[in-house]
């Protein structure tokens, strides 16, 4: 599985997250925002040489498999399966949790939940004659397990808890999910 990664230079990366921290130190609204520590976080990374893995690009150049499933998936580091629910417009959002039933109109997310863009996937329709809608997805909630995590890399790299890390991993076989019909 070949990925996309996000690239800059170091110096220009390191004048990135200054003029970024000036830019939260100067604007109240600015520090509330949730996207603020993933963006200090990034820039942190890209300034001392890490890679960061363009997540939406991968998922668009890998595509789907045979059966119109997604050929990788995401999901957080301490779940057992990954749920994957694929949206009439061509995204797609990844969860340890089931996210649909049949009466929502709209999905459910929780925290670690990572949603992929419109347009990054041409669902297989049930009925190539109708109109490509949520009921019209050929198997529109999917799972699979999420892989174990190797000893040595728990041992060497992981410092937190897991819950704080993603994976993204070439799927090898999908599950379709009947979607909840009854009340509970």
């Amino acid at each position: 599985m070949q990925v996309e990664e996000l690239s800059l230079p170091r110096r220009q990366a390191e004048e990135e997250f200054k003029t970024l921290k000036e830019a939260f130190k100067r604007n109240a609204k600015l520090r509330k925002e949730e996207v603020r520590k993933d963006l200090l976080a990034v820039y942190g990374h890209l300034r001392h040489g890490k890679k960061i893995v363009d997540i939406y690009e991968s998922f668009r150049k890998a595509g789907l498999n045979e059966d119109g499933d997604p050929r990788l998936a995401i999901c957080r580091a301490d779940a057992k399966e990954c749920f994957c629910l694929k949206v009439e417009d061509g995204s797609a959002i990844f969860s340890m949790k089931r996210l649909v039933r049949a009466w929502d109109p709209v999905p459910r997310k929780s925290y670690g939940d990572v949603k992929i863009p419109s347009g990054t996937f041409q669902w297989k329709l049930k009925d190539s004659t109708q109109p490509v809608s949520r009921w019209n997805v050929l198997n529109p909630s999917i799972k699979c397990l999420v892989p174990t995590i190797p000893a040595k890399i728990l041992v060497e790299e992981v410092r937190v808890l897991l819950r704080n890390f993603h994976i993204l991993w070439e799927v090898e076989e999908w599950k379709p999910v009947p979607l909840k019909t009854r009340f509970c």
